[in-house]
């Protein structure tokens, strides 16, 4: 373990975080349980070796709680030819013999072409049944922006457009079907903050999904959440996807107001606190012109920027969506994914006291 690793895991109970020279103060958080999840990128290599052997990611693989798949990754024909796609029998097989959960994200929710919107439920059952099928159990399923693919506003060109109260009555209807096959699958939001507005005052760094629906993300959250609890479901966890490139900005794009996004997060955490619901945070950036190692670098500097400002997560996704890095393998190769996995891991392990 490098030096100023080791120094942060041993100060940061004492209240200060020593890394690159510097002694910089945490404030202070009690010990909690959380969990962390890996969810290398579906565009790049095929996931296949990393379900054969753990050899070339063994430390990864003894630390990580989940390990999580694109649903799209299942999915079949020519329309699917763009993602990399997995075997459900090996991934059930690898995490069974590693006590890792699975868990699932979902984005297929489509106003489509015709009269009417399609069932979201039809395509979340083709990516979760290989699964179950495969004698596997998928604990989550992560809803990718139901509400901003549906939306008045947002989807300016398409007539099936809906509001936001016929958005919740429809993810109601979502919950019950799901629930009615896997009643103990966990189902929660991805909220994408930089496009989003939490509230009139906290704004995002883009902030266009509220510019153009009228509708802040503490809106959104509040109505899905009454709905489902007059229905006798719930949200089980909102998680937040903010790439650190986003986090760290202090304006909007606009340079018209500005942005605070460490106080989203505890707004955020606060509201899902009182009300029961898991805080989820994805940890990772946008590669940009730095590449695999921009990717590396930027999600080691987020953690310790969440710990210095007190978010404190119930999960840690350490994910990718993009073409970098182009490696998922082996994790001892600088700035592969699972390099910077087991990078930011040891990281998360350190600065933050589990029970």
């Amino acid at each position: 373990m490098m030096v100023w690793l080791r120094a942060a895991i041993v100060l940061c109970c004492m209240g200060r975080y020593v890394g690159g020279g510097e002694s910089v103060e945490l404030p202070s958080i009690e010990p909690r349980p959380y969990q962390v999840a890996v969810a290398p990128s579906l565009l790049t290599e095929p996931p296949a070796p990393l379900f054969e052997s753990d050899s070339q990611w063994a430390q990864v693989a003894k630390q990580v709680d989940v390990y999580r798949y694109y649903g799209v990754q299942l999915m079949k024909g020519k329309e699917w030819e763009w993602t990399t796609h997995l075997d459900p029998q090996a991934l059930v097989t690898f995490t069974k013999a590693r006590n890792m959960q699975i868990a699932c994200e979902f984005g297929d929710f489509h106003l489509g072409d015709g009269p009417a919107i399609p069932d979201a439920s039809t395509f979340a059952f083709m990516q979760l049944d290989p699964v179950f099928e495969a004698g596997g159990n998928v604990s989550s399923i992560h809803l990718d922006g139901p509400v901003r693919r549906m939306i008045t506003g947002v989807n300016q060109t398409n007539p099936n457009a809906i509001t936001l109260d016929t958005i919740a009555a429809r993810m109601v209807d979502f919950w019950q079907k799901i629930h009615a096959k896997y009643p103990r699958i966990r189902i929660g939001l991805i909220t994408n903050f930089p496009n989003w507005d939490y509230t009139r005052a906290l704004v995002g760094y883009n902030g266009d999904y509220t510019d153009q629906s009228g509708v802040t993300y503490s809106e959104v959250l509040d109505a899905l959440h009454r709905a489902l609890a007059e229905s006798g479901e719930r949200i089980a966890f909102v998680e937040v996807d903010c790439p650190y490139n986003y986090y760290r900005e202090t304006r909007t794009r606009s340079n018209d107001a500005a942005v605070n996004n460490a106080q989203q997060f505890v707004e955020l955490q606060k509201w899902c606190e009182e009300r029961e619901i898991r805080f989820y945070v994805i940890v990772n950036a946008e590669p940009r012109d730095a590449g695999a190692r921009g990717f590396h670098d930027l999600t080691c500097q987020y953690v310790r920027q969440l710990r210095q400002d007190g978010v404190f997560p119930d999960l840690f996704t350490v994910q990718s969506w993009y073409k970098e890095p182009l490696k998922n393998l082996p994790e001892t190769e600088p700035f592969t994914f699972m390099n910077t996995a087991k990078d930011a891991i040891s990281l998360i392990r350190g600065l933050y006291p589990s029970e």
